[in-house]
This record gives C-alpha cells, sequence and structure tokens, in this order.
C-alpha cells in the first residue's frame, strides 16, 4: 500500500502544449473508434448497417471530450495544473474525470442516436463500466509506462548532472592546487601566486620575500609580513618546495646543480643570482634526489 501511495505521488510531467493535447486527443479518439469498430465488444454487432457511423461518432466525441478536459480546467484552476506539484496521482484522477466526462456526453448522444434508429439502448451504469473498460485500462498502462521511462531518463539525468558537477569541481581543485594563498601573521594582508612560479623565499627580519618568475624569466619580489615556519606549513603538501636552511624555502625544479661539501652544500641556479646554502641535516644523497 504505501508502495502504491509512494508511486502515485511521483512526480508526473504535465505538458502544457496545446499541440500536445490536440495530439493526446486526438490518439485516443482514434483507438477508442478503431477498437470498438474492429473488436466489435459489448455488443456492438447489434449496431448493424450503423458500425461504422455509430463507432466513428464515438471517436469523435472521445477526441472532442478529452481536449476540453486537457484543455480547460488548466486555464481555470492554473495552480492545481502548476508543473512543479504534478504528480502521478493527480493525473490519473484527471483521466478520472476525463472519461467520466466523455461517458456522460457519450451515453447521452448514444440514446438520441439510438431513439432515432429504433436501436437498443444500454443502461447508464453499464455504458459507464464499458467506457471505464475501453478507454482506463489503456490510459492507465500508457501512464505507467511513460511514468516508469520519465523516471528512469530523471534517474540518468541526474547522474549525469552529479559527474559532471564532480568533474567540474576536480577540475577547478586541479586549478586551485597550483594557485597558493598566504596570510599575513595579523591577517590583514595575503599574497597569491602560482606554485610553478615561485623560486625561492628568504626572510629579513620580521617579513619574508618571495621571489616569483615572471614571463620574461626575470625575478619578481613580493613582500609579506610572516614567518618562514608559518610558509613552511602552508607549503608541506609541495614536496618540491623544501626548507633547506633556517633564512631559505626553495623550490628545487629551479635547482640545477650542488656544490660544497659535508660542512655545507650550496644549490646553484641559473635563474638565481647567488648560491642558495644548505643545512647540514641535509645530506647531498637527499639533496641529489630533488633533482631527478
Amino acid at each position: 500500500m504505501n508502495n502504491i501511495i509512494a508511486w502515485l505521488k511521483t512526480p508526473y510531467y504535465f505538458n502544457p502544449s496545446v499541440l500536445f493535447k490536440l495530439k493526446t486527443s486526438l490518439i485516443l479518439g482514434s483507438f477508442v473508434f478503431i477498437f470498438l469498430y474492429v473488436f466489435k465488444p459489448f455488443s456492438l454487432d447489434s449496431v448493424g448497417e450503423y458500425l461504422l457511423e455509430y463507432t466513428s461518432g464515438i471517436g469523435l466525441f472521445s477526441f472532442v471530450g478529452a481536449f476540453i478536459v486537457l484543455f480547460i480546467p488548466p486555464l481555470v484552476f492554473p495552480n492545481y495544473f502548476n508543473e512543479d506539484k504534478w504528480t502521478v496521482g493527480k493525473n490519473i484522477l484527471l483521466i478520472f474525470i476525463a472519461i467520466f466526462f466523455i461517458g456522460i456526453i457519450l451515453w447521452y448522444c448514444s440514446s438520441i442516436y439510438k431513439d432515432n434508429r429504433t436501436l437498443k439502448k444500454i443502461s447508464f451504469p453499464l455504458f459507464m463500466l464499458y467506457t471505464f473498460l475501453v478507454g482506463a485500462i489503456p490510459v492507465f498502462f500508457l501512464i505507467y509506462i511513460n511514468e516508469k521511462k520519465l523516471r528512469i531518463k530523471r534517474i540518468k539525468r541526474v547522474a549525469e548532472l552529479k559527474n559532471f558537477k564532480i568533474k567540474k569541481q576536480l577540475a577547478k581543485e586541479n586549478i586551485l592546487k597550483n594557485k597558493i594563498l598566504i596570510h599575513s601573521d595579523n591577517k590583514k594582508e595575503n599574497i597569491c601566486f602560482d606554485i610553478d612560479n615561485l623560486v625561492y623565499i628568504t626572510s629579513q627580519g620580521n617579513y619574508a620575500s618571495f621571489y616569483l618568475k615572471k614571463d620574461n624569466g626575470s625575478l619578481k619580489e613580493k613582500i609579506l609580513r610572516v614567518t618562514l615556519s608559518k610558509i613552511e606549513s602552508e607549503l608541506e603538501d609541495y614536496t618540491k618546495v623544501i626548507r633547506c636552511h633556517k633564512s631559505y624555502i626553495v623550490n628545487t625544479n629551479f635547482i640545477d646543480d650542488i656544490s660544497g661539501n659535508a660542512r655545507g652544500y650550496l644549490l646553484k641556479s641559473t635563474i638565481i643570482p647567488f648560491d642558495i646554502p644548505v643545512s647540514r641535516s641535509f645530506s647531498k644523497q637527499s639533496l641529489m634526489s630533488f633533482l631527478d
């Protein structure tokens, strides 16, 4: 029971297009005519020579009645027919109303038609039963199939959007990963740079000088009131950026060679105008690994 209630509350697309309503009504009217004319259910054989005229009339009135129900109520009750609030249950209710409305029209017109031709009439309850059997069963089946198709499309669309957002987020993270933002000790200033352009950082009292590579290959200096220890912690995930000395942080991508001995090594770079000293805690082997 809970599953049925949940299904009835499932969102369902209500197409507001007049052309769609015309097509739907035409399909319903054509189906009713063809079904009755070909299969002759409910003792339609008794109509005899009037079969084509009678069934085509029922088909025509079914078409007109369906279009009236699909077209007029949404104009009169726009809030109820809100596309965002439309559900399977509301759609089924609309179909019940449409079939009942069409059934009344058909029964009335059929009675007049048969009176004029001395044909056997059918009672109103039986006629309505026949109307629901002809109209409701195929329509409910189509609703179920259509809802299932729409649900699969929605799920697929949601999955596509989710994957797109994930890919977009990952791409954004990959872009932002190279962008470094470091705030000053007082949080009032900051410096932003591309990690690939960072050549080295050195401390000058309470300030740190960031030397960044410009497009023409020269170095640009940016100064920020921040300690090297804080910068080191901010850049600890970048394995190619090391604090090689108490006063220097260097990007080993720009180091070309190593000189010196165990008493003190020096890092050489064609872009840095001097040799950068290295703490004795670094062995030459560990330094050479950064050059691989």
